[in-house]
């Protein structure tokens, strides 16, 4: 009994190093009292060495993580200047992974609900601010992850105020003055009043009325569709409405369906995405916005395997098959560009989770998107084995593949890995050589065509 302790102090204080030089200390006392409890228990020395080696390896990776946030606001700190007049506030967003900190003035103008605050950001445009809380993070995490993807997301902004002190996030829902956001509640009362498709727009205002009044529930399997397909008759009943616009909103609210599953994001309720509407010539023209205000962690009245999509709690799942059998015509190119990418998005959305959320939060949030992404992948490989890919699709994925990796090779530098040196590196290389073979092939298809051609 006294060897086999003598043999895990000995194991722990080995690995007490790393810790050390970052700056925990453990006593003693306290190594003794661990090697003690260890050494009762009826594991082999070897499985409590593999124990040992797990939780300090753990305990390493949760101090370099909080380390990396705290030198972060260190950074903030040290960028700011005395706030100039006319500003209450500083703004840090990130443009393509590029941390961007300015001065702001921020006004309430009301209350959304008890979470909700729409504000006004330097007199002109229109934002909504969620209170400052533990899952903030997640809003900066959604943006990011939609640039990968190419996905309009809100504008969305840390708020610190003059002490660095931060105050909540905000999304800014950018329209011009000659354009007017609608979410889709209330695009629903604006079809009401300027709609002439009188059929659809009494079809629209049934379904709708009926399902407010039952509340969030679950969905059965036959209710998908018809929840879906209720946006997309919205979409038909706009005044003024042409067939190309439709499809183009059509193809924007289906991706942003599947960027949803992707990012885990939970609330996806009528509220938090809607339509830009323009009247700049003598007719209306439309626009998908930007979505904001995701939750993307946990909703007490919500399972890990469940979302919500307008009116019903759904099985992520399950809302994802519907989305690839109804509509893969319009949401292929995005399931291709998460497919072909999967490893790179993988390490990439890591890196960008790391950047804003605790480690508990971090370990727990990055584990659900993997786990979606996984999931997306297996069900586009089923597709794809069913339904080939044409040569125009294939043309068109190598073309978005390309602009994925041009896109995110800059960008990727950004985020240094927190636990080893040299894996932003190595995945930047991978990027960089991905695009130097893509580049030669393109190239060498040129030539072989040049060389068949009859000059």
């Amino acid at each position: 009994m006294e060897e086999k302790k003598a043999a895990i102090i000995n194991h722990i204080k080995e690995r007490l190093v790393d810790l050390k030089e970052l700056g925990k200390i453990y006593t003693d006392e306290k190594v003794n009292t661990l090697a003690s409890k260890l050494a009762a228990t009826d594991r082999t020395l070897e499985e409590i060495k593999e124990l040992i080696d797990k939780k300090f390896s753990n305990e390493v990776r949760k101090i370099n993580h909080n380390n990396h946030l705290a030198t972060l606001k260190e950074y903030y700190i040290s960028s700011i200047d005395k706030l100039k007049k006319g500003n209450n506030c500083y703004l840090l967003s990130y443009e393509e992974g590029v941390k961007v900190l300015e001065q702001a003035n921020i006004k309430e103008k009301k209350d959304i609900n008890l979470f909700l605050t729409q504000v006004i950001i330097n007199n002109n445009n229109v934002g909504y601010k969620k209170a400052n809380s533990e899952d903030n993070g997640a809003e900066l995490i959604v943006s990011d992850m939609a640039y990968l993807l190419k996905i309009d997301y809100a504008k969305t902004y840390r708020v610190f105020d003059g002490d660095m002190n931060p105050q909540g996030i905000i999304n800014s829902i950018n329209a011009t003055k000659k354009e007017r956001f609608l979410n889709l509640e209330e695009a629903l009362r604006f079809v009401k009043e300027e709609s002439p498709s009188f059929t659809l727009r009494t079809e629209l205002e049934d379904y709708h009325d009926k399902n407010i009044r039952l509340g969030l529930r679950n969905a059965k399997s036959t209710e998908y569709k018809k929840n879906i397909e209720y946006v997309l008759k919205l979409f038909k009943a706009l005044p003024d409405i042409t067939d190309e616009n439709i499809s183009l909103l059509k193809k924007d609210y289906l991706n942003l369906k599947v960027f949803e599953i992707f990012t885990n994001s939970l609330n996806n309720d009528l509220t938090n995405t809607g339509i830009i509407v323009n009247k700049e010539t003598l007719k209306y023209t439309y626009r998908l916005s930007p979505a904001y205000n995701k939750h993307i962690t946990n909703l007490s009245n919500l399972k890990e395997n469940e979302t919500i999509c307008n009116f019903f709690i759904v099985d992520k799942r399950e809302l994802l098959v519907t989305l690839i059998n109804n509509y893969y015509k319009d949401i292929k190119e995005l399931l291709s560009l998460i497919y072909n990418n999967k490893d790179n998005l993988i390490s990439i959305v890591e890196d960008v989770i790391k950047e804003h959320l605790g480690y508990d939060e971090f370990n727990k949030y990055y584990d659900r998107v993997k786990e979606n992404i996984e999931m997306i992948c297996d069900l586009v490989k089923l597709k794809k084995e069913s339904t080939p890919d044409s040569e125009k699709d294939e043309e068109k994925n190598k073309d978005n593949d390309e602009d994925f990796l041009n896109r995110i090779a800059p960008y990727i530098a950004n985020y240094e890995d927190i636990d080893s040196d040299n894996k932003g590196n190595s995945l930047l290389l991978g990027i960089v050589t991905a695009i130097l073979f893509i580049t030669i092939g393109i190239i060498l298809l040129a030539i072989i065509a040049i060389s068949k051609m009859n000059i």
